[in-house]
């Protein structure tokens, strides 16, 4: 409003001018509304979820009242997207989101996260409540979808934490919804799990082992040592397994048991796998260089070693350099490592090195989910009984037809054979009888440093048929 002022110098009347800002208003109601949905589903984004939880959470502490998250994983995404295409995972997101959203009541706020990760917000439920809405949501995900000409059932894992009466910020609670989340996976999927807080030490204690694992291997306190594994025949070659060791500043000597079990970072354990390999064509070039007679050396590889091509030519880059054949290695795998996604990279590379002339070994056979289809498929060549078979194999009928069965099996594949975790004199009498083509554990010799070996080999019998000498040099 604008005054006018007269011929007398006063004010004698106004002006008044009017702005339509209706366009303004709408253009402001539009942003807020981008800026806190999800374009994809329509639902709340993660943004505007962490605004709602930061609210819920302050309000509830003032107000005594409890607020539960949880955090949702569809548990198929990654194979609907890899199988029908991104177009069709993004309907699957959609339906997802309009099933999450038609369970809405008071205190449910739902939003999309990411990916294929959904948050949930309840706020003034008790455990009870929370439990049955869970169990809706896990249920509405689980009725059956139309995705492109199939249908298909979904499941979800979801992770849940709840609030202190001490107050919790936004972080602690996301933290400990994704070590729930993290344990409802472990637990097999399709499935809830509340944080507890043994959850938290256990976090704790790996973040702990984590970054004790990245400072020895940056101050160079892991090593190989090896030990024998004996043919039966008498002309037969000895070969060593590498088995890493942690020289601990406070522990000792540590055996990779005790701390590969709880290490998560495949980071981490890609840096452990480079320097196993490493170690390993330097130790075997000096072997050479005094004359031993070590027909391979064999090192334990994991998923993380697969995940790329790194690996692989680093290995094959090392073998040229020191003049060392690939034949002179062995890769030992476990049978998990054929039930990763990734498993048709997995058998291109193990499939890469084996056309090279590296033996491939399949360790702790018995103990894991791989079938024989494995055995037949990959490319094979010798197969490792786990020593949990062996320990009772002369007080159990049970562990002797396994034993048996597995030799025959092999031997019927054109494989070898090798029996871990051997300690008594009966056990070797007994897997000699039974065709175990080799041997390796306490009764023959432990894990050795590789300046111990020269001692060790030269004092293995020459003839493993002769048991009379094995006992004599295992009694050593």
């Amino acid at each position: 409003m604008v005054p006018h002022i007269g011929a007398s110098g006063k004010v004698d009347s106004y002006t008044a001018i009017r702005f339509d800002i209706t366009a303004r208003h709408q253009a402001q109601k539009e942003l807020r509304r981008i800026v806190n949905i999800d374009p994809m589903t329509g639902i709340p984004n993660r943004r505007h979820f962490q605004e709602h939880l930061e609210t819920a959470l302050r309000e509830a502490q003032d107000n005594a009242r409890t607020v539960h998250l949880a955090l949702l994983d569809l548990d198929t995404f990654k194979e609907i997207n890899d199988w029908f295409g991104h177009d069709v995972g993004d309907r699957l997101l959609r339906i997802i989101a309009e099933r999450l959203s038609a369970l809405g009541r008071d205190g449910y706020f739902v939003a999309r996260l990411g990916g294929d990760e959904f948050g949930i917000v309840l706020t003034g439920k008790n455990d009870i409540e929370v439990n049955a809405i869970i169990g809706e949501v896990l249920a509405v995900i689980r009725r059956p979808i139309q995705l492109a000409d199939v249908t298909r059932r979904c499941t979800a894992s979801v992770g849940i934490a709840m609030s202190s009466p001490d107050g919790i910020s936004t972080e602690d609670i996301f933290k400990n919804a994704d070590l729930a989340l993290y344990r409802a996976k472990e637990l097999g999927r399709d499935r809830a799990s509340m944080f507890e807080q043994i959850l938290g030490d256990v976090s704790r204690q790996r973040n702990e082992l984590t970054r004790a694992i990245e400072d020895g291997l940056g101050r160079g306190q892991f090593l190989l040592h090896y030990q024998p594994v004996v043919p039966m025949a008498a002309n037969g070659v000895i070969t060593l397994e590498g088995l890493l060791r942690w020289q601990h500043p406070l522990n000792g000597l540590v055996a990779p048991g005790a701390f590969l079990t709880d290490l998560r970072d495949p980071g981490l354990f890609a840096e452990l796998g480079m320097l196993v390999v490493e170690q390993a064509v330097n130790d075997m070039k000096a072997m050479k260089r005094q004359g031993l007679t070590v027909g391979r050396i064999a090192i334990n590889v994991t998923n993380a070693d697969f995940r790329s091509d790194v690996f692989i030519k680093r290995f094959f880059n090392l073998t040229e350099s020191a003049a060392l054949p690939p034949s002179a290695f062995c890769i030992e795998v476990t049978e998990g490592v054929f039930l990763g996604r990734d498993f048709a990279d997995i058998e291109r590379r193990i499939c890469r090195l084996h056309d090279a002339g590296v033996e491939v070994a399949l360790d702790d056979f018995g103990t894991g989910f791989a079938s024989l289809t494995h055995l037949r498929r990959m490319p094979i060549d010798r197969v490792k009984i786990d020593q949990t078979f062996v320990a009772n194999l002369t007080q159990s009928s049970a562990d002797l037809a396994i034993v048996r069965g597995i030799i025959d099996i092999t031997h019927g594949m054109g494989k070898v054979v090798t029996a871990e975790g051997v300690e008594t004199r009966a056990q070797v009498d007994l897997l000699r009888d039974l065709g175990c083509d080799s041997m390796q554990g306490w009764y023959f010799a432990k894990a050795q440093a590789p300046e111990r070996l020269p001692y060790v080999l030269k004092h293995l019998p020459s003839s493993r048929a002769e048991t009379a000498a094995v006992e004599r040099i295992a009694s050593k």
